[in-house]
């Protein structure tokens, strides 16, 4: 199974907040790596249209109606003497008023028109509200508990999101070196994990990948192909816009060009378990069973800044009845995230799959102590009933 990440969280708990930020260091992509970038094979397109593909300057754009509202919002008694990065955040909250939270990609400018769209959607729409004002906008990778918000036959689609620190000047130094920031974060959870700051480049090429996650799903490879090549262009050392290119160019049909991809993916982030995944099914398709067991080992070997990889590597796994891979990286996910009772559910259904019973039961009753939520725990109480009278 390929496992895809989009920007993207289903759930919506707007939080705005200032805070005062002290120092912290931030994650650089290295530069280095840009020209060495393999080549694509562009034989692998034929006739695919890009009349759908959106240039990289109409991402952010806003028009002069939309500016013109901006501008009479902002001049309001009760806004005009805040500090900018303020009206920006008093912005955002007024335009998600009655907005539809559905999980489309739109632009900032359609969100604003539509007053809908995803999480990407929101933050392109703050991105472009904060340039409008002379905002300076810092963006942050959050690592949340994940929902599987697509499972096909091989392909696992996985979500994070970002939150936005918003600068009435650019900060000098470091990110986060000191100073006053406005955070506008839409989906806070007590599961979230921080991760990297981003740059602006690669934060638009994540909109690229969200268009390219829907492509695949929708098996329109060559369009695929065309959006994450787009995104490249913004940022080429973006591992998982490579980590799908390699995906789209085996899905074409062009594995050499696609594991010369993989590696150069790992040559700029070792540690991707997304990548690593990817290539670990690469080289089982390929029957070179000795490699594919290393990539299993250093799999586990890892220790991830992002615990929730292994939930999904976990689920994938399970997808495929492989009961003791999916006990392993379960059993490692709980590790680092001990309250996460999903992960518990599923790790039942493993212990069932290898025949073991009694530990089912026990690891059911833990999913059962740790769920808040009816519906959960509903759920799991008819199953551990049902293991129950299986095992009087």
């Amino acid at each position: 199974m390929l496992i895809v990440k989009r920007l993207c969280h289903p759930k919506l708990a707007l939080l705005f907040c200032t805070v005062l930020l002290s120092a912290c260091s931030v994650h650089s992509k290295n530069s280095q790596h840009a020209s060495d970038l393999p080549q694509f094979n562009q034989a692998l397109i034929h006739s695919t249209s890009t009349e759908n593909v959106p240039e990289i300057a109409s991402l952010t754009y806003l028009s002069e109606a939309q500016r013109q509202e901006l501008a009479a919002f902002i001049a309001k008694d009760n806004i005009k003497a805040l500090p900018n990065r303020l009206k920006v955040s008093e912005f955002i909250k007024h335009k998600m008023t009655n907005f539809n939270y559905e999980g489309k990609n739109y632009t900032s400018t359609e969100s604003w028109k539509n007053q809908s769209g995803n999480c990407m959607a929101l933050a392109l729409l703050t991105y472009s509200v904060a340039k409008e004002l002379n905002v300076y906008p810092v963006f942050q990778v959050v690592h949340a508990a994940p929902i599987l918000t697509n499972i096909t036959s091989d392909i696992l689609v996985t979500s994070d999101h970002v939150r936005t620190f918003l600068y009435d000047e650019k900060p000098s130094g470091h990110f986060f070196s000191g100073g006053t920031a406005t955070v506008i974060d839409y989906f806070p959870d007590r599961f979230d994990r921080t991760g990297a700051i981003v740059s602006e480049s690669e934060f638009l090429a994540m909109f690229y990948r969200n268009l390219a996650a829907d492509a695949m799903l929708a098996k329109q490879y060559e369009f695929a192909f065309i959006l994450l090549e787009r995104g490249l262009m913004l940022a080429p050392d973006y591992d998982a816009l490579i980590n799908m290119m390699a995906i789209t160019h085996r899905r074409l049909g062009d594995e050499q060009t696609a594991e010369k991809l993989y590696l150069h993916a790992l040559d700029i982030k070792p540690n991707s378990l997304a990548v690593l995944s990817n290539y670990r099914l690469l080289l089982e398709l390929q029957n070179r069973v000795v490699a594919a067991k290393k990539i299993d080992q250093y799999l586990l070997s890892l220790e991830s800044s992002n615990p929730y990889s292994y939930y999904s590597l976990g689920i994938e796994a399970l997808e495929f009845k492989d009961y003791q891979t999916t006990v392993t990286f379960l059993e490692k996910f709980i590790d680092n995230a001990p309250y996460f009772h999903p992960a518990y559910f599923a790790l039942a259904r493993a212990q069932l799959g290898l025949g073991n019973t009694e530990k089912a039961q026990k690891i059911l009753k833990k999913a059962i102590e740790l769920t808040d939520m009816p519906d959960s725990k509903k759920h799991y109480l008819a199953k551990l009933d049902m293991l129950n009278n299986v095992s009087d």
